[in-house]
């Protein structure tokens, strides 16, 4: 049996997850498309079908089981004909800490429940799980799916496929990881900068034959699985007019076989401003007075994953496309922005390459996507200094610690003092959820990692709950933490003369130049937005 759409939808509505004037208005689009009207809301909201089931479990007062952190039941499984667990969808299952279950995707149907406690001789413990994840575990432990489908959801790849792109763009991920492990493959997202697991394990064959779609789809070899490979490919979604998403595939062979990693491109942050990235005002205003200037250099710095590109193409969507030319060149393109001129790195153009011919076509504001080698770095400073604006990314930690890595390459102080006009530094961290969000009060820990006695009056720091709309995680989306370093003529001096990164902090903090990345992580951490979890690391960074 299943749960009829309706009862999810007035769950969600519950829960604020959708209003009914939303779903009035896309009741027709629904239709008009053949989709049916959950998909048509999640595909407008970016929200998951499990967001509905959790509300579902939340409304009839049930507990929620994660399925991907669940473990089969083994004594009750031999106890429970696999007719009865097909008929009535549901499975005996071991929760996260060991305790035995009956997960249903039904809160109605009693009839296989009662059955159930009679075999077992106890009344068991019910949990709500979704259906597509239920289905996909009995197709695993008994080799089909629910009765009455011609069969089970995840029982074709391509099917699969379809539906593991469409849940990752409504959880918002950034890369799914398809995992060869012993026995089959294990799926994972890389939501918030965290990997979950997308539901239980895939049976071995499953998960070899969705392996093989979407090596086929990205252009690779598919006889070829004992050596890495790289390719892409632009997915559009089952039944999402228009919507389509651009994937980047790499293959590894392991012990168990071969796994993938697909990165998605261009959703963080595609379309965001500068003012959406939560940059204190202390940062945004020079940084918007750095984009106003006719030449320099400004770099964003941090490790991979760190945002860096988020910045740079919001920076972009800030700047008058029509009154300058902006080029930019990228490993590769992430996202598209109108009116710029965009070149993707390839094996006939590379950055240095790229910046070279840039400079015979008449730029006021070039992007490099990143300073990776000395020529680039070179190239990039050259063309700071002869009249034109230069962003460009590069991997170090702190933002006096550009100054260091441009050195190390192999760049000359002189030039660096002569055209450096900034350097952001940055990290990104999970933002709490509005919507469950409960405030922490004057903890200990808090206060300890804060270094203070009492909290201030204005201050209110939240830790994290849980609800649907976050999918029970607590958190929704990132933030970035900011450091930033601006130049003027007595830095730029301390830069030509060999000053050290740690006299740089130094001079830049007595000069106001500084906003340390620590100062930036207390902030977000007192006004509730992040945990103190995820920016402890940071409390004492530059301080």
């Amino acid at each position: 049996m299943a749960v009829h759409e309706a009862a999810l939808l007035n769950a969600g509505v519950q829960a604020g997850l959708v209003d009914a004037a939303t779903v009035s208005r896309l009741r027709p689009l629904a239709r008009a498309q053949r989709l049916g009207l959950l998909d048509a809301i999640g595909r407008e909201l970016r929200l998951p079908p499990t967001a509905f089931w959790q509300a579902l479990a939340r409304q009839r007062g049930l507990p929620w089981l994660d399925l991907g952190a669940a473990r089969l039941d083994e004594a009750a499984f031999k106890r429970l004909p696999v007719a009865l667990l097909q008929k009535h969808a549901m499975m005996p299952l071991l929760d996260e800490q060991g305790r035995d279950c009956l997960a249903v995707c039904d809160p109605d149907d009693r009839a296989g429940v009662l059955v159930a406690a009679r075999l077992l001789g106890r009344e068991p413990r019910l949990v709500l799980a979704d259906a597509d994840g239920l289905a996909a575990l009995l197709l695993r432990e008994t080799g089909r799916g629910p009765t009455g489908a011609a069969r089970a959801p995840d029982e074709d790849a391509t099917a699969l496929f379809d539906r593991l792109v469409r849940e990752s763009l409504q959880r918002r991920a950034t890369d799914i990881h398809v995992e060869a492990v012993e026995g089959g493959h294990q799926v994972r997202l890389r939501v918030d900068g965290v990997l979950q697991d997308w539901g239980p394990a895939l049976p071995r064959a499953l998960g070899e034959a969705l392996v093989s779609r979407i090596k086929v789809l990205a252009g690779l070899d598919i006889a070829e699985s004992r050596a890495p490979q790289d390719g892409g490919v632009r997915f559009a979604v089952g039944g999402w007019d228009g919507d389509s998403v651009d994937l980047r595939v790499a293959s590894m062979p392991t012990c168990h076989g071969e796994r993938l990693t697909l990165r998605l491109l261009g959703q963080q942050g595609a379309a965001l401003s500068l003012d959406a990235l939560g940059m204190p005002e202390a940062v945004l205003a020079p940084l918007r007075a750095i984009l106003a200037r006719p030449h320099g250099i400004l770099l964003v710095t941090g490790p991979t994953g760190s945002g860096k590109s988020t910045t740079l193409y919001a920076a972009l969507r800030e700047l008058d496309s029509r009154r300058l030319n902006v080029l930019t060149v990228e490993d590769p393109v992430e996202q598209q922005v109108a009116g710029i001129s965009q070149v993707g790195v390839s094996a006939k153009v590379g950055f240095a390459d790229a910046l070279r011919a840039f400079l015979r076509h008449d730029p006021d504001i070039i992007l490099v996507g990143e300073v990776r080698d000395a020529d680039t770095a070179d190239t990039a400073l050259k063309a700071a200094a002869t009249g034109h604006l230069v962003l460009s990314t590069l991997h170090t930690n702190s933002a006096a610690g550009a100054v260091t890595r441009l050195v190390d390459i192999g760049c000359e102080r002189y030039m660096i003092a002569d055209t450096l006009a900034g350097v952001l530094a940055q990290r990104l961290v999970r933002r709490l959820c509005t919507r469950c969000r409960e405030p922490a009060g004057a903890d200990a820990r808090l206060l300890e990692a804060l270094g203070l006695e009492a909290l201030p009056p204005d201050a209110t720091p939240c830790r994290p709950v849980g609800c649907p709309h976050c999918l029970g995680t607590g958190y929704r989306g990132r933030i970035g933490l900011y450091e930033a370093l601006w130049m003027d003529a007595a830095l730029a001096e301390a830069v030509a003369d060999g000053a050290r990164e740690r006299r740089l902090m130094e001079t830049a903090r007595e000069r106001g130049r500084l906003h340390a990345l620590a100062e930036d992580a207390r902030a977000k951490l007192l006004a509730g937005i992040v945990a103190l979890d995820d920016v402890r690391p940071f409390l004492r960074s530059g301080a």
